[in-house]
């Protein structure tokens, strides 16, 4: 039986009060997706925001003020890729694994991990506290394992732009480059839980994974709805001949 391979992050999908196991079967057995994008321009902020942190701390020998709340902090780790933050669990072949936005020990010795968003935090944002909660937990629980012991603090740190008109028509964000955007920080703590969550996590996973057929639609799944919309269009529009 091969190991079933899965980031922190999707890790979360199982981690969301109401999930449809159809769709989480496809997502682990479909890879990659079809017409799936994802606009690079925020991994781009979120590493820039990474090195910005990073910076700052290598200048002050401290975190920038926004961040104040996390604490005092010691250094910087440069989060491992996601090659090298990965554990094999053999109980259930699940290999897990995911690349954290930033990771920092404490004065006290203890680690805190944290995700950054480049986004608003809105209602909208605690629909998907599900999955980021598992993430973090996720990275906590490899972080562990690889020696950073012991995590003692998660944060989600959402970074808003602030795109008011006010700021926008401010003579020193335009230059003879382009311009400059500023964000306003606010941050989240999320739950310690690793130890208990993402071993279930894993099993559900697994146990997902290994059924063996796609299981059946889900009623009032929006993303099942479509995928039969668009499998009886596609025959629909297949020629006769291809359709006996």
């Amino acid at each position: 039986m091969s190991y079933l391979v899965i980031s922190a992050k999707d890790l979360g999908e199982f981690n969301l009060r109401r999930n449809c196991q159809r769709c989480l079967w496809i997502k682990l057995h479909l890879k990659p997706l079809p017409y799936q994008s994802f606009p690079g321009i925020f991994s781009t902020i979120d590493a820039y925001n990474k090195r910005i942190v990073h910076g700052y701390f290598d200048r002050e020998r401290q975190l920038p003020t926004w961040l104040n709340a996390l604490g005092p902090v010691e250094s910087y780790i440069d989060p491992p890729s996601y090659h090298k933050f990965s554990i094999s669990d053999s109980d259930v072949r699940v290999t897990l694994r995911g690349q954290a936005d930033g990771i920092f020990k404490m004065v006290d010795g203890t680690y805190t991990i944290v995700d950054y968003k480049t986004s608003k935090y809105t209602v909208n944002q605690d629909k998907l506290m599900g999955i980021y909660k598992a993430q973090l937990n996720g990275y906590a629980y490899l972080a562990e394992r690889l020696g950073m012991y012991p995590v003692r603090q998660l944060a989600l740190v959402y970074m808003e732009p602030i795109t008011d008109h006010e700021t926008a028509s401010l003579p020193n964000v335009v230059d003879s480059g382009g311009f400059t955007m500023q964000f306003n920080a606010t941050i989240v703590p999320v739950e310690i839980v690793h130890d208990t969550m993402i071993p279930k996590l894993m099993s559900k996973a697994r146990e997902v994974y290994d059924t063996p057929r796609v299981p059946s639609f889900e009623e009032g799944c929006k993303n099942c709805q479509a995928s039969s919309r668009f499998v009886e269009n596609l025959i629909q529009s297949m020629p006769p001949t291809v359709n006996q």
